[in-house]
C-alpha cells in the first residue's frame, strides 16, 4: 500500500474485487458490440471494472492506514473464491436507467460472507453499511440516452446472449481511491491476498 499518513486531504475510497485482464477483455469486446442495443451515455473503463465490496467516501489518510490494516487481516482468514459475470439488469427509472450492470454468479455464499467480514471492519472504523441489501454486480454503463426513445427491457435479451464472460478465481481485495473526472477514474491504493 502506498504511504498515505505523508497527504492530508481525504480520499474518496471503496473496497472492491478486480477482475483479471482476460474477464477485462472479454468485457471490453462485448462492449463495442453492445452500444447500439444499449445506448447509454458513459461505458465504464475496462481498467475501472470491479465488485464493490463496501464504499467508505471520504476518508482521512490515518483512517486509511487503519482500515488497510483490518483488511490485511480479514483478507488472509479468507479462501479465495470463483466468480463470472452473468446476465444484463439496470437500476433507476423504467424509461430511462441511470445504471446498466451485468449480475455476478459463482461462489456467491463465499461472497457474501466476504462481504460481511469487509463491512464489519469498516463499521469497526466508524463506516456505517448501506441500509439496502447487498447487491454483487459490475457497472457497465451510466446515464441511458434519452435522445434514442424510451428504454426497452428487451433491449437486455437482446444484447444478453453476447455477454459470457470468463470465470475468474478471486484471490485478492482491493482499496481503491476514486479520482473524478479522471480515466480511468479508479486507483488501487492496496491489495489484500486472500488466504494469506
Amino acid at each position: 500500500m502506498q504511504n498515505t499518513t505523508a497527504q492530508s486531504a481525504d480520499f474518496r475510497l471503496f473496497v472492491g474485487i478486480r477482475p483479471p485482464e482476460p474477464v477485462k477483455a472479454a468485457l471490453e469486446a462485448w462492449r463495442s458490440s453492445a452500444h447500439t442495443a444499449l445506448p447509454f451515455q458513459k461505458w465504464t473503463h475496462p481498467e475501472d471494472v470491479h465488485v464493490t465490496l463496501f464504499f467508505l467516501g471520504d476518508t482521512s489518510a490515518e483512517a486509511t492506514d487503519a482500515l488497510a490494516q483490518d483488511l490485511r487481516q480479514l483478507a488472509a482468514a479468507q479462501p479465495p473464491l470463483t466468480l463470472h459475470a452473468e446476465g444484463l439488469g439496470v437500476f433507476g427509472p423504467p424509461a430511462a436507467p441511470s445504471v446498466l450492470w451485468a449480475g455476478v454468479a459463482g461462489d456467491l455464499d463465499a461472497l457474501h460472507r466476504l462481504q460481511r467480514e469487509v463491512t464489519g471492519a469498516c463499521a469497526r472504523h466508524g463506516f456505517a453499511a448501506e441500509a439496502r441489501g447487498y447487491r454483487p454486480h459490475i457497472t457497465l454503463a451510466r446515464r441511458y440516452r434519452t435522445a434514442a426513445g424510451a428504454f426497452r427491457r428487451a433491449a437486455l435479451a437482446q444484447a444478453a446472449p453476447a455477454a459470457v464472460w470468463p470465470a475468474w478465481r478471486v484471490e485478492d481485495i482491493v482499496l481503491y481511491r476514486s479520482h473524478l473526472g479522471r480515466q480511468p477514474s479508479y486507483e488501487p491504493i492496496g491489495e489484500f491476498p486472500l488466504g494469506g
